[in-house]
């Protein structure tokens, strides 16, 4: 199933300027770049920064993180947990 899921998540497209909404929460942020990291055991991976403009103080310690790792960003959006409002920017 979860070679399913990471199948499926290849068709989520995130760029710049997306605008996520975390559903459990209601925080918001856009995506402001995509960058390439090196991992031992994975190889390549791509962590996105996230400019968070909104957090509901109940939830502030949680999502919030200035930063998400792509695939895990993109099951999200598979589970929906997270939306994504596409912003019209560039992925680079």
């Amino acid at each position: 199933m979860l070679d399913e899921l990471r199948d499926e998540a290849s068709s989520v497209i995130l760029e710049v300027g997306d605008l996520i909404v975390d559903i459990r929460t209601g925080a918001k942020g856009f995506l402001t770049e995509r960058e390439r990291r090196i991992d031992i055991v994975e190889d390549d991976i791509y962590i996105w920064k996230i400019m968070w403009f909104y957090k509901s103080e109940k939830y502030d310690n949680f999502n919030t993180l200035p930063f998400m790792e792509e695939e895990g960003l993109k099951l999200s959006v598979l589970l929906g947990l997270v939306e994504v409002h596409k912003g019209g920017g560039n992925s680079e």
